[in-house]
């Protein structure tokens, strides 16, 4: 099934905005229950404030460890270049020093 672009627009711009989505949602699920059923009201508020400050608190170790797994993929990506060059330069050079080898003779083996 092909979903329509405005749909998918929508839906991408959902995805960018979600935690400002459910914090309005819970806002509002807060204020309409809380003439009639307080405690629910209270858990979405609770739910809400819980996950704004857990999300502040882990947002600096979250970064600290994007930013770690870019460093280790560009250090695998070069190490792995390294070892494709190298690999190729000793191919290269492995054919030609075999060709480059001085022929031994035999009287200097009996020595």
């Amino acid at each position: 099934m092909k979903i329509p672009r405005h749909l998918n627009a929508t839906l991408d711009r959902a995805a960018d905005h979600a935690r400002i989505i459910l914090i309005i949602l819970l806002l509002a699920v807060a204020a309409a229950t809380a003439p009639w059923i307080p405690a629910l009201a209270a858990f979405a508020l609770g739910v809400g404030a819980g996950g704004v400050a857990i999300h502040l608190r882990m947002a600096a170790k979250v970064a600290r460890l994007r930013a770690e797994t870019d460093d280790l993929l560009r250090e695998n990506g070069a190490l792995h270049h390294e070892k494709t060059v190298t690999a190729r330069a000793t191919a290269a050079s492995g054919t030609s020093l075999t060709q480059k080898f001085p022929s031994i003779r035999e009287e200097n083996l009996e020595d």
